[in-house]
């Protein structure tokens, strides 16, 4: 089967589409988007960065970026990136252990 055939319509079986790829955090800036892509990769899962809406062309690095994974991993990704239970005593507005205050 040939390409041309393949874009004609003819031959072998299609293929579902892909679904696109889904959003699962905002960098700030290029480093920390391959931070975060380089995290997910670690734990095996396909990421990528792309700039998103507006652009700083004369600081190449600057400017937020998109963390992209596919559909099917995303709530894996989620609870990578994310790690703060729902509804637990884990997270920013939890009250702080005792060794953390400090002599009293």
């Amino acid at each position: 089967m040939g390409l041309l055939d393949r874009l004609r319509g003819r031959g072998g079986p299609r293929r579902a589409p892909h679904p696109p790829p889904v959003r699962v955090a905002v960098a700030m800036h290029q480093p920390e988007a391959e931070m975060l892509v380089a995290m997910l990769a670690d734990a095996g899962i396909p990421a990528m960065a792309r700039r998103t809406t507006f652009d700083v062309p004369d600081m190449l690095a600057a400017g937020p970026r998109e963390i992209l994974v596919p559909a099917s991993r995303e709530l894996e990704a989620r609870a990578l990136l994310d790690p703060w239970p729902e509804g637990g005593d884990a997270g920013p507005d939890a009250p702080h252990p005792d060794w953390t205050r400090g002599p009293q």
